[in-house]
């Protein structure tokens, strides 16, 4: 069979010539990845390892245990892992020969290694299979290991025999033909050939003896002629006949049918014998080659069998010859060299240069250079390089070969080539991942790490200040608590290690640390389990970040958030908060509490006195005067100002005994705060009104408690300060009433249930010159509401603002009615505005709008202000009335008289005229100072050049006197009472 290949590769063939300096020869194939670098079960490369083309197995030294293998050995074998860990390949049959394993492993005792050791090992299936074994001896944790790879190399070793039988049963088919036909040389009677002769004038064939032998015919010598296509099989019938036309001595071979039924193989030559142009006779040469045909069918089936076992092996099986004059042949390839190489086995077997030059150029000299160093010396070729086609990305390849010294002097190489383009990228991939990970975590702030199935750390990776603060090398090896982790509980602990058996995953599972300089760090972890292929868990990885920043931020917002910046007490969210808690305790436990709520006296004074910071030194020293009065158990708050609320817990089920208590604290407060106060170079005396309340169970809401406390505590400023009192159910009926009543405004508000009545004002003659706007408020249930009732508290709750704006819309409505009968265009329009209602900063806006909007005249209305507005923010008040002035509007500065006002202000003041007080009014015949000082402030207005409008005149008498002394305008009952648009008595048309 070799000479056969051989002489397929006519042409000569180029050398590849020996490299000058000899090459060290290969050793065989080296592991990937030393098993050290990741651990027994697992680690960085577990991806190679479980993904790796060759079969890997981890064996224990002691006790020849499997403890680890990956796919392509579970693929190999056919058992799972799960019949293997923990069973020893001589157990499971895998191995059949107990003293064959030690052998080949002998080398691993003595520091050695096992290089492409070929052995048969059976499978699960029963079936034995040649495996080429490389192996080496490992130590992790104090433990000896094996590490094995294997590949299956039975097609290798099938095609390799069957090559050699091929050649064998060739070189016997030659030997037998030159002996036939020497034989047939000697004598016809000897050899299995024979001749036929026919000639035109007979119907038969004339037969030699031979060919009567070859057909079983004895000692016939004739044969009809028909005869001899009668005992072919139809299926070569067309054939012979055609041959049979022709006569050209073409060889033709079919099978023929001899006498005695014994099919047979012939092989013929058919020739006409002819004589000036006229056929003399026709004859035939047969020769029976049945045996040659049967060996040839043999070597042809092998053939075909060594073909499809390697056109099925992944990638290539090939035979490469060198000599050490640098020739080289392929005796065989298969026909994965076209998938490969790209060239047929043809092209292989003719040009075997060809498939050299499909070598990426940077890898030729490395598969020529251990080419030789394997033929040097006879050892295993194994080698990576990379394969180009035109057109097409390269791809990797890894070769193996077995080198066989021929008697030549030539070394026959037999391996494979196999494709890793994808083992090559998947590698590259996870070490850019790797790389690309290891760049980043120490970029990153934050660190990574890995913990064992008993939760010690096996890695940490990050930059160098987390390391620095990590102490890596001193925690590996060591649980988290080992390594100086707190801040986590028992019970927290055990939730967190019931997650990871969940397979669920974590984030932000904060924890404190103790650094290496003994300082504390808090570290959030978030991180995901490991599980095995069976489910048992291995550990867990994840990342780590400082937060230590961060909850000092969120310390200091918490304290910001719930306790006062001046004091350092509980601000008013933590009081509530607490007071929540005290009377959830109360409502458990059944004892009584108690809420002191403390204003310091005069603290206003103070302020404007010394200046803020003087007042913030006061509150700092009563916010520890506070503290030192009460028990750990109870809370000193500071709601804001100068307020302090005092909560005092577990004062006992005894109502009686409760409120003695929180008197014995009060009256303690009192005596500590109405000490001398050193306030820098200044001493100065403090009293404080304190109000208590006792809460127990949930009988009020804490909003409720506070306000009680709130109400004491105005009460014991009402009955003189520096005094203490008790929360007073009265006066929480009033504040009740008051609460009623604002949310009645409300509604009232809602559902239009206020209306405007107006009073006269009227001249000296009597004429009606204008009309006060009072608002009034017909509640459904209790009737037409006094404005004496429901003003203050609108004013007390901002409702004074939508109602002030209802008036000044319907007034301005009013207006515009009366502007379109000539009788009531001339009438002015005064209407109240509260001191609260002026200073809203779109005051003027509003005013301005509204005219435009309703089209009222405004030098019809006039806004009737009380003194109280003039005793603040008295230039702005000036601005707004000037700003309204210059459109039209007046002003009348309402009960003057009541109030303070300076001579200077009112010079200043934009205003239109003066309302007498009704007071002063009332009594100006009987009381010779109400006389006097309405006298007064007629004169006044004279000086001021301002109009007067006396109020509340009820009588003949009191208008007689006001006229008299210049009084020019008068309102009041005389003239007539509020009343309805409807009801109101206007001018005549």
């Amino acid at each position: 069979m070799m000479g056969l290949f051989t002489t397929l590769a006519s042409p000569p063939l180029p050398v590849l010539h020996q490299p000058e300096q000899p090459q060290p020869a290969l050793t065989g194939a080296q592991p990937a990845v030393p098993v050290v670098a990741w651990g027994v079960a697992g680690g960085m490369f577990k991806t190679i390892f479980d993904h790796s083309p060759e079969a890997i197995v981890l064996t224990r030294v002691r006790d020849e245990v499997l403890v680890e293998v990956n796919a392509e050995w579970v693929h190999l074998t056919g058992y799972s892992r799960e019949e293997a860990l923990g069973r020893t390949a001589v157990d499971m049959g895998h191995w059949l020969d107990p003293e064959e394993r030690k052998q080949v492993f002998a080398p691993l005792y003595q520091g050695g290694r096992v290089v492409d050791a070929d052995v048969t090992l059976v499978m699960k299936d029963g079936n034995p299979r040649v495996v080429r074994m490389n192996a080496t001896r490992v130590h992790e944790q104090g433990e000896a290991y094996i590490l094995l790879y294997l590949r299956d190399v039975t097609a290798d070793r099938l095609a390799h025999e069957a090559l050699r039988a091929g050649e064998q049963a060739l070189e016997q088919t030659n030997d037998k033909l030159n002996r036939q036909i020497k034989l047939y040389e000697l004598t016809e009677s000897l050899a299995k050939v024979g001749h036929w002769v026919a000639y035109p004038d007979t119907t038969d064939l004339m037969i030699s003896r031979g060919a009567a032998r070859i057909g079983g015919m004895g000692e016939q010598t004739r044969l009809p002629r028909g005869q001899l296509m009668a005992d072919l099989v139809p299926e070569d019938r067309p054939q012979v006949e055609q041959a049979l036309k022709r006569m050209d001595g073409e060889v033709v071979e079919y099978r023929w049918r001899r006498s005695d039924g014994q099919m047979i193989w012939v092989r013929a030559r058919f020739y006409r014998q002819i004589k000036e142009g006229v056929i003399q006779a026709e004859m035939g040469v047969i020769q029976e080659f049945t045996d040659e045909y049967q060996v040839r069918q043999s070597l042809e089936n092998q053939l075909a069998f060594i073909h499809k076992i390697t056109s099925r092996a992944p990638g290539l099986v090939y035979e490469y010859q060198m000599w050490p004059d640098g020739k080289y042949v392929f005796p065989f390839v298969s026909a994965g060299v076209q998938q490969i190489y790209g060239v047929s086995p043809e092209q292989a077997y003719a040009d075997p240069v060809s498939v050299f030059q499909r070598i990426h150029p940077d890898d030729t000299g490395l598969v020529i250079k251990s080419t030789w160093a394997a033929m040097g010396a006879v050892q295993p070729w194994r080698c990576e390089f990379r394969v180009g086609r035109l057109g097409e990305p390269d791809r990797w390849m890894l070769g193996n070969s077995l080198p066989e010294l021929q008697p030549d002097g030539s070394v026959l190489f037999c391996g494979s080539i196999t494709d890793i383009t994808a083992q090559k990228e998947a590698l590259a991939r996870l070490q850019a991942s790797e790389e690309r990970f290891r760049s980043l975590s120490a970029l990153s702030s934050d660190w990574y790490w890995e913990q064992d199935a008993e939760f010690r750390f096996v890695r940490i990776d990050g930059n160098g200040l987390s390391s620095a603060k990590l102490a890596s090398e001193a925690a590996i090896g060591k649980t988290r608590w080992e390594s100086g982790a707190l801040g986590v509980g028992p019970a927290q602990w055990a939730a967190h290690k019931a997650q990871l058996l969940a397979h669920e995953t974590f984030h932000d599972f904060e924890m404190q640390r103790v650094l290496k300089d003994g300082t504390y760090m808090w570290a959030s972890i978030s991180g995901a389990p490991i599980f095995d292929a069976d489910g048992v868990f291995c550990g867990y990885r994840g990342t780590g970040r400082d937060i230590s920043a961060r909850k000092q931020a969120e310390a200091e917002i918490e304290r910001l958030a719930f306790f006062d910046s001046l004091t350092g007490l509980p601000n008013r969210r933590m009081l509530i908060d607490r007071l929540e808690h005290a009377v959830a305790a109360s409502a458990r436990h059944g004892h009584h509490g108690a809420l002191l709520f403390i204003d310091l006296d005069n603290f206003k004074i103070l302020n404007d006195t010394l200046g803020h910071h003087m007042g913030d030194l006061l509150l700092e020293q009563v916010a520890s005067r506070l503290q030192a009065c009460v028990r750990d158990v109870d809370t000193v708050a500071r709601l804001g100002g100068d307020e302090f609320v005092v909560m005092l817990e577990e004062l006992g089920a005894v109502a009686a005994e409760a409120a003695s208590q929180a008197e014995m604290v009060s009256k303690k407060i009192l005596q500590a705060l109405n000490q001398q106060f050193t306030l820098g170079s200044h001493q100065l005396h403090s009293s404080p009104s304190i109000g208590v309340t006792l809460f127990h169970q949930h009988t009020h809401s804490v909003d409720e408690l506070l306000k009680r406390a709130d109400l004491a505590m105005y009460q014991a400023k009402a009955a003189g300060r520096n005094t203490l009192r008790f929360f007073d159910p009265e006066m929480q009926a009033a504040a009740s009433a008051r609460a009623a009543m604002e949310a009645d405004l409300r509604q009232g508000l809602l559902r239009n249930e206020f209306m405007l009545y107006y009073q006269r004002v009227v001249d000296d003659q009597g004429h009606t010159t204008g009309v006060e706007a009072l608002l009034r408020w017909r509640h459904p249930e209790r009737g037409l509401v006094p404005p004496g009732e429901f003003i203050p508290v609108a004013e007390q709750t901002g409702l004074i603002l939508p109602l002030g704006q209802w008036v000044l819309e319907a007034a301005c409505a009013q207006l515009v009615a009366w502007s379109a009968k000539p009788h009531t265009q001339k009438l002015t329009m005064a209407v109240n505005v509260s001191a609260r209602q002026f200073k809203h900063p779109d005051f003027s806006h509003h005013i301005l709008s509204l005219l435009r909007l309703s089209g009222a005249n405004p030098y019809r209305l006039k806004l009737e202000l009380t003194e109280s507005l003039l005793l603040s923010d008295f230039d702005e008040v000036i601005v707004k009335m000037s700003e309204l002035r210059s459109i039209g509007v007046g002003f009348s500065l309402d009960d003057f008289g009541t109030g303070y006002s300076s001579l200077a202000y009112l010079k200043r003041l934009p205003l239109d005229q003066l309302k007498i007080d009704q007071s002063f009014v009332r009594d100006v015949l009987t009381d010779p100072n109400d006389a006097a000082i309405a006298r007064t402030i007629l004169n006044l207005a004279r000086s001021l050049d301002l109009g007067v409008v006396a109020e509340g005149v009820e009588t003949a008498g009191q208008r007689d006197f006001l006229l008299h002394n210049g009084c020019k305008a008068f309102q009041g009952y005389f003239f007539g009472r509020p009343v309805p648009v409807e009801q109101l008595e206007l001018p005549a048309p």
